[in-house]
């Protein structure tokens, strides 16, 4: 399975708009590979490109500590069938992986409304 989440500079996952990187994360594998975050370079449709981003790479599953995605983002990863790590604030890359290996966290169809900013 691959797993997208969007990382700042001192690894922590964070909503795709304030991540200078995405990373995808091979859980068979545990290995990962990290790409320039493509809504750094946007000022409009910015969740969206890095979604498309995610989609294109194979990935299935989007790390989302709160904000991660707007209405019409989530809307969409709804529709392409992607899953979703909840996170409640911000974590460390390590912190998860750590969490993900000993199932502390669970996989979720869908993400709590009050996370999910409105489009503009």
């Amino acid at each position: 399975m691959k797993i997208a989440a969007v990382i700042d500079n001192d690894e922590k996952i964070v909503p795709i708009v304030e991540g200078v990187e995405i990373r995808i994360y091979n859980t068979e594998t545990s290995e990962y590979i990290d790409y320039p975050n493509p809504a750094l370079e946007l000022d409009e449709g910015r969740r969206g490109a890095t979604l498309n981003f995610a989609d294109n790479k194979g990935v299935t599953v989007f790390v989302a500590p709160p904000e991660t995605f707007c209405e019409l983002s989530y809307d969409k990863a709804r529709k392409e069938h992607f899953r979703f790590y909840n996170l409640d604030s911000k974590l460390a890359f390590k912190q998860f992986e750590q969490k993900l290996i000993k199932g502390e966290i669970k996989l979720q169809e869908s993400l709590p409304k009050p996370e999910i900013v409105p489009s503009n």
